[in-house]
């Protein structure tokens, strides 16, 4: 608390001076001013006023006067600027430390809070949870629909498709047979029908419709 009110008091003793020595700047440079044009005047009467020599020179010193004040508080103002500036920062790097402190404790009360070998038992119980949850998917995606497969099974079912496959065939080339048999069987009966009738054109019809009927089944 004490160096709170201390602090305070300085940094309003350090804004007292440097508004101070703003002021009495301004004050100088307005004297600086006014001195420079006395000097001219002076020296436009030198022609005509035996005394303005000496009083040129009067003016000319109050002027160098006044610019080493000048000078002087200039300095002044530079150090009393460097000193808040440094204030200033003491005052974050203090605000920082703070921060810091509390912080640092804040940590070591969390961490008196958590035992090591009581993470190290809750990160085993979690991997034990994960492999039996990963287990437990395992068995839910199995298919059970058709048993253990193995390669006996396998061969099993190749040699039934292949049966089914001879099967299939052999059925398929006795239609064709009755096919052929069928349409051997109409046209031998058009052509006894064209020798009854006597007709000329009708064994010329009766072969060309055997080749179109040739031509169909095969």
């Amino acid at each position: 608390m004490g160096s709170s009110c201390a602090s305070m008091t300085m940094a309003s003793n350090l804004d007292a001076a440097a508004k101070e020595i703003k002021t009495q700047l301004a004050t100088l440079e307005t004297n600086i001013l006014k001195a420079d044009q006395e000097i001219r005047e002076h020296v436009a009467k030198a022609n005509i006023d035996t005394m303005a020599h000496q009083r040129a020179l009067n003016a000319m010193k109050k002027k160098k006067l006044f610019e080493e004040q000048r000078k002087q508080l200039i300095g002044a103002q530079f150090n009393i600027d460097s000193l808040v500036f440094q204030t200033d920062q003491a005052k974050v790097t203090l605000s920082a430390v703070k921060a810091l402190q509390a912080g640092t404790q804040q940590l070591k009360a969390d961490q008196l809070r958590m035992d090591p070998c009581k993470v190290e038992e809750l990160c085993d119980e979690a991997a034990m949870l994960g492999d039996e949850m990963r287990a437990i998917g395992d068995s839910l995606s199995a298919n059970y629909a058709i048993g253990e497969w193995n390669d006996e099974a396998a061969e099993a079912l190749d040699r039934e498709y292949l049966r089914f496959d001879q099967h299939y065939a052999s059925l398929k080339a006795a239609a064709a047979g009755d096919c052929i048999s069928t349409s051997h069987s109409r046209l031998a009966g058009s052509l006894a029908a064209g020798r009854a009738l006597g007709s000329p054109e009708m064994p010329a019809a009766a072969g060309l419709s055997r080749n179109r009927v040739l031509a169909g089944v095969h």
